[in-house]
């Protein structure tokens, strides 16, 4: 029997949608939290020496998982060969938790498993070394960080994101119920998810940039037949492609099967859609006037797209290093010369970045929003999904084509300006770690 699929990890029976259902939390970085009397007050922290665990309110050490078949590794995110590791102590039946080099061994492993108390919600965290007295659990008094046997009190712990946003192992433990329960449709998002994952992205929407992984041309390839909220992907998953894209090429890591991209979709439609209501009620009046313009325009979840205000919380949460810069935040009365503005800034500091997202919307009744990633690692800048219908073949990788068809600029704003009444409205400067 799969060990995942007992009362002691799927206490509510959920149905799982695939045998490796809990590794969900595999590359994602958390803040780890002490939960007492049902809040979260006091975070696990590494201490100043590197030598062991302690407590933080501020202060607080940000942790990276990573699966390895029955079980995680927990890695400071800052130095990911410093991984937890439990130790015996000098005295029999002792053990000790302390941040030691990564050597593929069995007391590296631990399981994260949910919290045992009807009136809380939160997760315990347990070596995956069994003892002959039972497990050890991560567990904590009013002093100290230090391992406990078995489940108690003093090892309720809760994963903390980054930001304000619903990470893909968030919506996981959701579905399970381990953690607190949203009005958010999990169960929809996961289905979209093992949807996707079984369709995948075709070659018409991937190729190899400077070494790295990207995903183009969303009014193609098989755009048409992934979900996305209650629609499909073409059309509308710029932001997503744009946010899988610049991470990529940040941290120069690609996932070939684009599992990546698609939970970064199901982030999206948990915290990261686009909803203006007053659009809404223009599209719905324009539509019911048999204004043509408007009648292909969807007003499901989903039809807009993600928010690029929102871009920033899911950089955050992904532990990325960058700078918001945002057409809104000038203090002009015109919005074409406050765009204006914000991109010229966008334009000088893009000196030491790795990449940029940019997002624009338009001077006219248009309602429509595109973002776009720009690449700077070739000394060219290289726009990315900027043109949705940009082909591998014909446009980025044609070397017989023109810098404009294979969509090199020579400036951010020549990305922004060659659109008739584009207008910048928010962007992000991508850094190297």
């Amino acid at each position: 029997m799969n060990k995942f699929n007992s009362e002691e990890f799927n206490p509510h029976g959920i149905p799982l949608p695939s045998n490796d259902f809990f590794s969900f939390l595999d590359n994602e970085i958390y803040y780890i939290g002490i939960l007492e009397n049902h809040e979260c007050s006091r975070f696990i922290k590494v201490n100043e020496e590197g030598k062991s665990l302690t407590f933080g309110e501020s202060d607080k050490t940000k942790f990276l998982f990573k699966w390895k078949e029955t079980g995680y590794v927990i890695c400071c995110a800052d130095n990911p060969s410093l991984v937890l590791t439990m130790r015996p102590g000098t005295i029999p039946g002792s053990f000790f938790i302390s941040p030691e080099r990564y050597q593929n061994r069995a007391d590296q492993i631990w399981e994260i498993l949910p919290y045992k108390d009807s009136n809380s919600h939160g997760i315990s965290i347990r070596s995956a070394m069994k003892q002959s007295g039972g497990y050890i659990y991560i567990g904590w008094d009013s002093y100290s960080v230090s391992p406990l046997r078995d489940m108690q009190e003093h090892t309720s712990l809760v994963l903390c994101p980054l930001s304000d946003w619903v990470t893909f192992g968030m919506a996981c433990m959701q579905y399970l119920e381990w953690i607190y329960v949203t009005d958010n449709d999990i169960k929809k998002s996961l289905r979209n998810y093992y949807s996707n994952i079984r369709v995948n992205i075709s070659a018409e929407n991937a190729m190899l940039h400077n070494g790295t992984g990207v995903i183009v041309n969303q009014s193609g390839g098989n755009f048409s037949l992934l979900h996305y909220a209650d629609v499909f992907m073409d059309g509308v998953a710029c932001e997503v492609i744009a946010v899988c894209n610049a991470i990529r090429l940040v941290t120069r890591n690609f996932d070939e099967t684009n599992a990546d991209f698609f939970k970064l979709a199901v982030e999206f439609e948990l915290s990261g859609l686009y909803d203006n209501s007053f659009k809404k009620l223009i599209v719905n009046t324009g539509t019911m006037l048999g204004i043509k313009r408007f009648s292909s325009i969807s007003t499901l979840d989903g039809g807009w797209g993600g928010d690029p205000e929102k871009i920033g919380n899911c950089l955050e949460a992904h532990n990325i290093n960058f700078r918001t810069i945002n057409a809104k935040k000038r203090h002009t009365l015109s919005k074409s010369k406050n765009s204006e503005e914000a991109l010229a800034v966008m334009e000088k500091s893009i000196e030491g970045a790795a990449c940029a997202i940019i997002s624009y919307n338009f001077d006219s009744l248009h309602q429509a929003i595109h973002t776009y990633t720009c690449d700077f690692s070739d000394g060219k800048i290289t726009a990315l999904n900027r043109y949705s219908n940009y082909t591998p073949e014909q446009n980025y990788l044609n070397a017989d084509s023109d810098d404009l068809k294979r969509s090199i600029f020579p400036s951010l704003s020549d990305t922004v300006k060659s659109e008739k009444d584009a207008r910048f409205s928010v962007g992000y400067i991508l850094y190297n770690k």
